[in-house]
């Protein structure tokens, strides 16, 4: 999520403060230092040594050559840019300027006009100001294959926006409907509705069981059509739905989407099967014989309550490349990113590699819409970049920008999906989609981001592991696995290797335990495959169990076991975390957070869930007061330091 960083540590909800050059300050890597405590004591004087202004100025402002125009270019568009932006600006200028190295002053100029340009551009855009040709920026759409969909190259996610995780139709914690449609989140989501449509970003993607999110867009989108304000034929509704283990489950869930969606906003233009990840999943939805799914989805698309049909997934590769190969589904939601395939990474895609890139290839020769789950979170949680990460890349563009660049052009994907949280979110997105029609120069400068990523990978795991590594090996929904993600374990083990994202693979690791939980050994291999939870197969590696015929066909099995046991020690719960001291050493520190606050639903955790449920969004609230506080202080002190004697930053 665009917040399971600071949600992981909400005892103490605090901003985390970017890498500084002192060495009195606290390492970027800690969680447990602030930059509102940075700030008071750096920029406001409150820190105990009552230090004096020079050492309070926040230190890309006390470079003597460059200090002064980074605080006049600041200072002139203080007023033009929103409290998120100005923290995530600052968040990244510090990082940039506390690790530039072999950096020219020049680049950490034209970054912060970049980034002042990004904040002001937003601003313009959601405030209706378009005085200029910037204000009238539209999100470029693509042909959405065979649907014939017009669809704009971002889409906006409901993962990650809703009141609460739980779902609506739950006895005793079920959301109280009329609640929700007059909470704060609720106002949020019609926000962040409002700030997408004007930029033409119209596709909106929610699902039976991201919690109260269908809900709440459908009572958004139909208040906006019942005002006035936006014609149904204005966007593109998505709602996914589970096959369930029978046609019953399914048949139940889709009437609980249609009670919400039919009376208000008549038709769905793209349904899908949702998570449709298990080979028995895979097996339900391919199935089109009367009383089937397919032949009830198909019947609601005579029927006209459903335009499209899709499907989801999160599963092996395999099982993938069989369901887009039917060639019975219009399009599909898939996991494919620069850094990886998610769950399929490691798994057979049955023309002789793994993970899913043939899958899209297979997918967009059928001419079939391609849509991309997750591009900044499960593809390597962008918004909280590592530093390897963050400096490979480079100050032209961004890790967010990056990745969206990556699956348009290089690959070919149509649309991505960003799950929003915040209005603010649009910032780092829209900056990717002006960049999509900006020309050669941008393409030039992602392909070079792009080599120098895979030569680090390259470097770091070797030639024949980078080649050979993550092909010849089972899926988890083999049986010689015992259901354990053997390529989802090492995928995780090269980005640590190559790219020192801990974090990321952290929470992966977690859910696989999570998986590991429910894996009975009372209970045969089919028994727990078929009760695996689709939204995340495999289990974590289990010492006990053997591998060897999985790894039969692998050109190296010792090498592997040896990086599954190094994986279970770096990230199961079971065994302590690392120190900051450690993280920093082994290149696994983040370089900056781009979240301002805690989303409403929080970090799916079932304790946390219950929590919010009965107590309100605690977590959002506390953190969105602290983040309001931590802008003002920002824009307090660049005013004091713009009216202060630059010199005194030049001693």
């Amino acid at each position: 999520t665009l917040s399971s960083f600071v949600s992981s540590n909400s005892s103490k909800i605090k901003c985390k403060q970017m890498a500084s050059p002192r060495p009195s300050m606290p390492s970027s890597s800690s969680s447990r230092f602030s930059l509102a405590t940075s700030i008071s004591s750096r920029f406001l004087g409150y820190n105990e040594a009552n230090k004096d202004e020079n050492e309070n100025a926040p230190s890309f402002l006390t470079d003597p050559d460059i200090g002064a125009e980074i605080l006049s270019l600041l200072t002139a568009n203080l007023d033009k840019i929103s409290d998120d932006e100005i923290i995530k600006l600052t968040r990244q200028l510090e990082f940039w300027y506390s690790h530039r190295d072999n950096l020219p002053d020049g680049e950490l100029i034209a970054l912060t006009k970049r980034l002042i340009e990004t904040g002001t551009w937003v601003h313009k855009l959601l405030n209706n100001n378009s005085d200029d040709e910037k204000g009238d920026f539209k999100v470029p759409t693509v042909r959405f294959g065979r649907t014939e969909v017009n669809m704009p190259i971002i889409t906006c996610g409901g993962m990650r926006i809703q009141d609460t995780w739980i779902p609506d139709s739950t006895p005793l914690l079920g959301a109280n409907k009329k609640k929700v449609l007059k909470s704060e989140s609720q106002k949020n989501l019609t926000d962040v509705i409002r700030a997408c449509l004007k930029v033409g970003l119209n596709h909106f993607e929610t699902a039976r069981f991201y919690g109260t999110s269908e809900m709440q867009f459908v009572e958004a989108l139909s208040s906006l059509i019942n005002s006035g304000e936006i014609k149904r034929s204005d966007f593109i509704l998505q709602t996914k739905v589970p096959p369930g283990k029978k046609f019953a489950d399914f048949e139940k869930l889709w009437n609980e989407s249609w009670d919400h969606i039919g009376d208000k906003l008549h038709y769905i233009d793209l349904f899908a099967f949702h998570c449709v990840s298990t080979p028995s999943d895979g097996e339900n939805v391919l199935d089109d014989s009367d009383n089937s799914r397919m032949a009830f989805a198909q019947k609601l698309k005579k029927e006209g309550k459903i335009l499209h049909i899709g499907f989801s997934t999160h599963g092996s590769a395999d099982n993938i490349m069989k369901l887009i190969s039917s060639n019975k589904f219009d399009y599909v939601n898939i996991h494919y990113h620069f850094m990886g395939s998610y769950h399929a990474e490691g798994t057979p895609n049955t023309v002789g590699g793994h993970g899913n890139l043939a899958c899209v290839q297979k997918a967009l020769e059928l001419d079939m819409g391609v849509f991309c789950i997750s591009p900044f979170d499960k593809g390597g949680k962008l918004y909280q970049p590592t530093k390897i990460v963050a400096k490979s890349i480079g100050t032209k563009l961004t890790p967010i920008s990056f990745a969206a660049l990556h699956n348009w052009k290089t690959v070919g994907m149509h649309t991505v999906s960003v799950g929003f949280a915040r209005p603010s979110d649009l910032g780092e997105i829209l900056e990717a989609a002006k960049m999509y029609v900006a020309g050669k120069e941008i393409e030039d400068e992602l392909h070079n981001a792009e080599e120098r990523l895979k030569g680090l990978m390259v470097a770091k795991v070797g030639e024949n592991w980078d080649e050979k590594g993550l092909v010849d090996l089972p899926s988890m929904f083999e049986k010689s696995t015992d259901g354990v993600a053997i390529g989802h374990i090492l995928w995780m083990h090269n980005l640590l290797t190559a790219y020192g994202m801990y974090d990321f693979c952290k929470e992966r690791y977690e859910g696989l335990e999570g998986t590991g939980k429910a894996w009975r050994s009372d209970k045969s291999f089919e028994e727990n495959i078929k009760n695996m939870n689709p939204g995340n197969p495999g289990r974590e590696y289990d010492p006990e169990t053997k591998l060897t015929d999985a790894l039969s066909q692998h050109y190296d099995p010792a090498l592997v076991l040896s990086k599954l046991e190094e994986c279970a020690l770096w990230l199961s719960k079971n065994n302590p975390a690392p120190t900051d001291e450690e993280r920093e050493e082994r290149g696994w520190s983040a370089a900056y957070s781009l979240t301002p606050w805690v989303e409403f639903p929080g970090m799916v955790d079932v304790k946390k869930i219950i929590l919010q449920r009965v107590t309100g969004p605690r977590a959002t609230r506390a953190t969105r007061r602290k983040s309001s506080a931590e802008a003002e202080m920002l824009r307090s002190s660049f005013r004091r330091a713009s009216t202060s004697s630059l010199g005194s930053f030049d001693n």
